[in-house]
């Protein structure tokens, strides 16, 4: 008679989440490689981050917070990232490891696991699911539609997103 612990399958909404994971973030590898490449350093107010901050940002959070999904906890401690690098080159480089260790990290969750809740800061308690849909894709495409604008303020064309931009068109 083995002891060995059951297996449990992955939970259907993470294979739902990482399809639609997966077709985001094609689009937003499109953004991060419009980015103007030596615009890096432009900041529309002094209270934004730069497009490259932005960027790595975007890059960085989704993994950030993938991993606090699959802790079942937040952890403050995750989110410190490196600086952004110089180029957009490392930053659409960085941007896609991040992604396959993200789905690497969600891949496992089950059901079960999914419902349990993450005391976030401020005190309020998220289900494990609403984290991971709210927290690493809702997230990502709030912060590439604050870049698409990065982009054409900084004279850069603005790919297709959800259909044909004004520069695509």
């Amino acid at each position: 008679m083995s002891t060995a612990a059951p297996i449990t399958a992955a939970a259907p909404e993470v294979a739902r989440f990482l399809q639609t994971f997966g077709f985001e973030h094609r689009t937003t590898m499109n953004v991060l490689r419009a980015i103007p490449a030596d615009q890096l350093g432009f900041r529309p107010h002094e209270r934004n981050m730069t497009a490259g901050e932005l960027a790595w940002h975007i890059a960085t959070a989704q993994l950030h917070i993938a991993q606090c999904v699959a802790l079942g906890r937040f952890e403050l401690r995750l989110f410190t990232a490196a600086p952004a690098p110089a180029t957009i080159e490392e930053i659409v480089a960085g941007c896609e490891s991040q992604y396959q260790q993200t789905c690497e990290a969600l891949a496992p969750l089950t059901s079960e696991h999914l419902q349990q809740k993450i005391e976030m800061p401020g005190g309020h308690r998220l289900p494990a699911s609403a984290l991971m849909w709210s927290g690493v894709l809702f997230h990502q495409i709030h912060h590439r539609g604050q870049l698409s604008i990065y982009i054409r303020m900084m004279g850069g064309k603005v790919p297709s997103i959800y259909g044909p931009s004004g520069d695509s068109a």
